[in-house]
């Protein structure tokens, strides 16, 4: 259910980034990544299904407590190990958190199996996370420039003020915001290209 959830999640993403890059619009190199990348994703999680087939995942030992209660205690392992090493893979790292995990609670052989299978999973989800997060931040971008273009042809003069004649305020820009606002401003007055700039910088 988590895998065939992930899959659904990624695909989603992955369709939403391509309908952007047809329209024209920029993207950002982590969308770019995935677009790029998407079959192998494919492949992976094809990989996971036939290696860790229904028969096999039910023979696992499961944790009893805790955020994974019910699921596979490798799993537990797994999530773990990609916490601690922030999604980056190292054999020699791994050998060495596996060990010392054993030195608490032994693994059975099926489990030592699964780890190479199980780390797949989480890495998975977390690039269900990060791509959901590209969506969602190219979504609010959307949201925030509309109207942007016409914004953008006026002259960029000192006191500004806001559409209701009252002074504009400081307010926090998200930086997918940001980035969406400088591509409509690069076409536009010199000037606002220096505004850009300054936003970039600081």
């Amino acid at each position: 259910m988590r895998l065939r959830d992930n899959e659904s999640a990624l695909l989603a993403a992955y369709r939403a980034i391509v309908a952007a890059v047809a329209e024209g619009r920029a993207i950002t190199p982590a969308a770019e990544w995935l677009i790029d990348n998407y079959h192998l994703v494919e492949d992976q999680i094809r990989e996971v299904r036939q290696d860790l087939p229904p028969t096999f995942y039910r023979l696992l030992p499961k944790l009893a407590s805790g955020p994974f209660n019910g699921y596979p205690r490798v799993f537990g392992l797994a999530w773990a190990f990609v916490a601690h090493t922030d999604s980056r893979f190292d054999p020699e790292t791994l050998r060495q958190f596996v060990r010392a995990y054993q030195r608490v609670q032994p693994l059975t052989i099926g489990e030592l199996w699964a780890v190479a299978i199980t780390l797949r999973i989480v890495l998975v989800e977390n690039l269900r996370r990060a791509a959901t997060r590209i969506v969602s931040s190219r979504a609010r971008a959307r949201s925030g420039c509309r109207g942007g273009p016409a914004a953008g042809r006026q002259r960029v003069s000192g006191g500004a003020r806001c559409p209701d004649s009252q002074p504009c305020t400081h307010v926090a820009l998200s930086p997918a915001f940001v980035v969406q606002l400088t591509h409509r401003l690069r076409d536009q007055d010199p000037r606002a290209t220096r505004l850009c700039d300054g936003w970039r910088s600081g």
